[in-house]
């Protein structure tokens, strides 16, 4: 190891040493990190530059234009990360050729204009999940566009204070992983790093190559063998066949058999798997990659879904609690409830206090030690913090000075123009605020699932009994406020893991968060409002309204446990008995020979079963199950093969993000269909099973 002095931002130092001379003896001890994040470090690499602001505002304005142009068209499409991952990397390169005196295109440059874009992403995220409902319902007055302006510009920067608070708890601590974020940086560390073979390889090798040696090197050969593969066989689901898509084989056996139908299908209970998804898009759109969860995490959720699923769910609809035989065992979302949705929705209650029950019990001790101990500058021993310690952190106050000024203007927009009082929106920010911390140590550590229903259910509840009449205004701006808070830090938070592992310094980084956040969120309500005034009218809703409780709300501002409903007050020992159920694991996880009991996690499962029915049917879960137990039991227990994983993860969502993108600019928004034949004559996209989805006799 040698030291010498290098400048950081500007700042010099001193005899420092210089950490990517390491070799890989000193990983992280957590496998999954250890196989795709590096233990090394340049500090002099380039970050923030002109090149990488220029690509990173002008992606974010591509991005934010085409999600709002697609929510007036026939059908929606996105950017996804990996594919900015990848478009990306061609724009820097032909910068530095093109550009006079330009240097090479870096990994943390390349970084910095993904952390942008990822903002840009998950605005349309949290839009399409729960602000699109509230949107819809302000422009159907005579909307003021200050006050539109203000508001959409509020929620998105009212995450940040909440966000640099809990660094110390959600991206410092080694054991918060966030898994999303190893597939972009497998893709991103393929595209970079050309490394020698052999274990003496030096992780900044410069050595000079044609670019047939480039594009040919193994993993980057397998990335874009495995895309390219997927891409052309995802127009088989998407369009030429979409009958892979809801795959109900044992239905088709006897198709007039309605048990056999309730039992089997896709949207019945796929026992068996009976029903399956051949469609990557439809198994991962909600749930994300299998691939990249925890082994225990998958083994859970497994577990969950046999207990939930294939059991209780038939017990109670074989009792016909509440005429549940009346409907489909499965189906989709109605005005009456199906019997999974009845569960499901049990479960989501459960989940809330299951989450904060269970943080206390195996997080508590930790937490209390980190509020009562570490300083702002403490960041902990673990290999990337302590690389991380040479750069300049961002204070505390930085933070809070971008939350000051969106709570006011959040506050007096929406009392000035009548849509929420200043009062019920500080409430509104509390209910949201107060899920973060424990729903995000369940994000960070398991993979699943940031966007969750749980939290939505909640805010709903608190609104319908809140003393708002039937004011839809009113309701609608209260569950944006809280859910857009909750959501918008964890998305923050995740992103500050990303740039921690890509060793992005945390100034550079909050500058790509801010900057990226002000540009998508101005041309994003510019360019709404100007299709609004023109007279657009986009048919869709928020992702959440599909939900039974969602569309209750919508529809049926009685109320969820009022009126008719009463009979759904039954739901509320779900409370109960989430906060029950992490308790006998944590006692039995004290002795050592029930010490693996620490790995029964029941916010996970909970939170997973409660996409069901209406947004992930029971066949898209039982093939994600599938597709994440083997692949981890055949491959993913052997760390030398763990990044390898991610790089199909990774290239997997780009080629079905690619094909939807092309497919519906080209056919679906053209109203061009394809050629009809058996593959796709007849064949409904809820279930080729049609006795699924309908009423049973």
């Amino acid at each position: 190891m040698a030291s010498e002095n290098i400048t950081i931002h500007g700042d010099e130092y001193k005899n420092v040493t210089l950490l990517n001379a390491y070799t890989e003896a000193e990983m992280t001890q957590f496998e999954e990190v250890g196989g795709t994040c590096s233990n090394k470090d340049n500090p002099n690499e380039a970050c923030c530059t002109v090149r990488s602001v220029v690509i990173g505002l002008v992606f974010v304005l591509g991005m934010s234009y085409l999600h709002q142009w697609t929510n007036f068209q026939l059908t929606g499409t996105f950017i996804s990360s990996a594919l900015t991952v990848v478009l990306v990397y061609p724009f820097g390169i032909l910068w530095a050729k093109v550009v006079p005196y330009a240097k090479p295109f870096t990994l943390k440059e390349h970084g910095f204009v993904m952390i942008m874009t990822n903002v840009a992403w998950m605005y349309y995220s949290t839009f399409t999940y729960a602000t699109l409902s509230t949107l819809k319902v302000l422009e159907l007055d005579n909307l003021n566009f200050a006050y539109y302006f203000g508001f959409v510009l509020s929620i998105q920067f009212l995450g940040f204070g909440l966000a640099g608070i809990l660094r110390r708890f959600l991206v410092w601590p080694a054991d918060v992983i966030w898994p999303q974020n190893l597939p972009l940086i497998a893709v991103l560390r393929t595209l970079h790093e050309y490394k020698r073979d052999g274990p003496l390889a030096s992780y900044n090798n410069t050595e000079k190559r044609s670019w047939w040696k480039t594009l040919t090197r193994k993993p980057l050969f397998f990335f874009f063998g495995i895309a390219i593969v997927t891409f052309i066989y995802e127009w088989f689901p998407m369009c030429i066949m979409p009958i892979l898509r809801t795959f109900s084989w044992m239905c088709m056996i006897q198709p007039n058999s309605n048990a056999l139908a309730q039992l089997t299908a896709v949207r019945g209970l796929a026992i068996g798997g009976g029903g399956l998804t051949f469609d990557w898009y439809e198994i991962t759109k909600y749930l994300g990659s299998p691939l990249i969860l925890p082994g225990w995490a998958l083994g859970n959720i497994a577990i969950g879904f046999v207990l939930i699923v294939w059991i209780i769910v038939p017990i109670v609809y074989g009792t016909n609690v509440r005429d549940l035989r009346s409907n489909a065992i499965g189906g989709v979302v109605s005005a009456d409830f199906t019997t999974i949705s009845l569960v499901t929705a049990f479960t989501s209650f459960a989940c809330v206090s299951a989450v904060f029950v269970h943080t206390i019990l195996f997080y508590g001790v930790k937490i209390w030690n980190l509020i009562r101990s570490r300083a702002n500058t403490n960041m902990g021993n673990d290999m990337h913090n302590r690389l991380m310690s040479l750069y300049p952190q961002v204070p505390d106050w930085w933070y809070l000075e971008l939350f000051a000024p969106a709570l006011v203007i959040a506050c007096v927009v929406c009392d000035h123009s009548g849509w929420l009082n200043w009062y019920w929106v500080l409430f509104s920010l509390f209910i949201g605020a107060v899920f973060v911390l424990p729903f995000g140590y369940v994000s960070s550590i398991t993979g699943q699932l940031l966007h969750n229903l749980s939290v939505y259910y909640i805010c709903v509840l608190v609104v319908q009994g809140l003393p708002f009449e039937s004011s839809a205004r009113k309701a609608y701006t209260f569950i944006a406020l809280s859910y857009v808070l909750f959501a918008q830090t964890l998305t923050l938070v995740q992103d500050m893991k990303l740039g921690h592992y890509l060793k992005i310094g945390p100034r550079p980084l909050f500058a790509a968060q801010c900057l990226a956040g002000l540009e998508c969120c101005t041309f994003s309500i510019g360019i709404r409002y100007m299709y609004i005034k023109d007279g657009a009218i986009g048919t869709a809703w928020s992702l959440f309204n599909e939900t039974k409780i969602g569309w209750n709300l919508l529809n049926d501002y009685v109320g969820f446990f009022y009126g008719k409903n009463a009979a759904n007050q039954h739901l509320l020992w779900a409370f109960v008995l989430g906060a029950a159920l992490p308790i006998p694991g944590w006692y039995l996880s004290r002795y050592p020979r029930f010490r693996s009991l620490k790995l029964l996690h029941w916010p996970l499962i909970l939170i997973t079963i409660g996409w069901m029915p209406a947004i992930v049917s029971a066949g898209a879960l039982v093939t994600w199950l599938i597709i994440g137990i083997s692949v981890y039991y055949a491959f993913g227990k052997y760390g030398f093969r763990q990044r390898h994983i991610y790089l199909t993860s990774g290239a997997l969502d780009l080629g079905v993000n690619l094909t939807l993108i092309i497919s519906n600019l080209a056919l679906y928004n053209q109203n061009i269909s394809f050629v009809s034949w058996w593959g796709n004559r007849g064949i409904s996209q809820l279930d080729t099973c049609q006795l699924a989805v309908k009423t049973s006799s």
